[in-house]
């Protein structure tokens, strides 16, 4: 598992996540990813998960927790290109009513300049 950070115009923040988000080094790595991000009612944040093929449920509540953190600061997360066993884990979980997910990269970055972060 591994991790980058970019920096979008407009003042997003899109956490690219790769490979196998497992209870050993995956929950480790993305625990140092979530401790770097530090929230406030500016922060703009979009969970890429284009090139994830596995995430346990340690990680799902780690991502929960990250976007719950950012909200409660006023700030808006999104996550993006969520797919296979990851978006069945997601499902399963009752993620999706409870975080907003989108297809693209760009509908993310959108979701999060303009409007909330979470689902209805």
């Amino acid at each position: 598992m591994a991790f980058h950070f970019r920096n979008l115009d407009g003042g997003v923040v899109v956490l690219d996540l790769d490979g196998e988000l497992d209870r050993h080094l995956g929950v480790r790595e993305l625990h140092n990813a979530v401790a770097l991000i530090k929230p406030s009612a500016g922060t703009r944040l979009v969970m890429n998960f284009k090139t994830v093929s596995y995430i346990c449920s340690e990680a799902v509540g780690l991502i929960c927790m990250l976007a719950e953190e950012v909200r409660k600061a006023g700030g808006r997360a999104a996550c993006c290109s969520v797919a296979g066993l990851p978006k069945d884990v997601f499902e399963i979980l009752g993620v999706t009513k409870i975080l907003a997910m989108h297809e693209t990269e760009a509908d993310a970055c959108t979701a999060v300049l303009t409007g909330p972060a979470r689902k209805s």
